[in-house]
């Protein structure tokens, strides 16, 4: 069997045999491998992974596995990444059909509570997997492109304040809400045995905190 001629950064060098795969061809690959991952990810949890398994799992060699992916964490990267578009995608809709400003941040901070609550296997694989370092998470989530998605919500808070309003204080109160609203979703997808009050409820109370004079 020839080997395949992709390599890691997905770039292309010659080599006799197989002739190099393009740009589209890679994307789906990577695409596939990471499908496999997530199955495996959800069903054993992803310290309980090898890399071996998912190329097994994928139909390919480990050798190959690696041309693709450095590691198994840039796997779950490709994973994560997609589990955010998906949310902020359904968080721009969301927002195009209110117009008022209140209302918006209202039906912002509940879709984000329920896309968790809908999508709880991402929740815990996006905030509680196992085997994953604080400097990992760091990595993923300083990226610039992970980062402005986020500013949907200091928007929707400077809409409720006033255009006005502090810097500072719309920062602020922008990550009260951020933190409030991962706090209601971690708890009504870790405890939801507890009989808390209906997300709506738990909701308005997260974004009167943070708008609040």
């Amino acid at each position: 069997m020839q080997p395949d001629n992709v390599v890691p950064t997905g770039g292309e060098r010659p080599s006799r045999g197989r002739p190099p795969r393009t740009p589209e061809q890679i994307a789906d690959m990577r695409a596939h491998i990471a499908g496999c991952a997530l199955e495996l990810f959800r069903s054993d949890g992803y310290a309980g992974v090898s890399m071996r398994r998912l190329a097994g799992s994928a139909g390919c060699t480990p050798m190959t596995l690696y041309k693709y992916f450095e590691n198994k964490f840039e796997i779950l990267q490709l994973i994560w990444a997609d589990v955010f578009v998906e949310l902020f995608d359904a968080l721009d809709a969301v927002v195009a059909v209110e117009t008022d400003p209140v209302a918006r941040l209202d039906a912002l901070a509940e879709g984000y509570v329920d896309f968790w609550l809908e999508h709880r296997d991402h929740y815990f694989l996006v905030f509680m997997s196992s085997g994953i370092t604080q400097d990992d998470v760091s990595l993923f989530m300083g990226d610039a492109s992970v980062i402005s998605r986020f500013d949907l919500f200091a928007r929707a808070v400077a809409e409720v304040l006033g255009v006005d309003a502090d810097p500072d204080l719309l920062r602020v109160r922008s990550e009260v809400l951020i933190c409030g609203l991962n706090g209601v979703a971690q708890a009504l997808v870790t405890m939801s045995g507890y009989p808390w009050a209906d997300t709506s409820s738990l909701v308005r109370g997260v974004t009167a905190g943070a708008t609040a004079p």
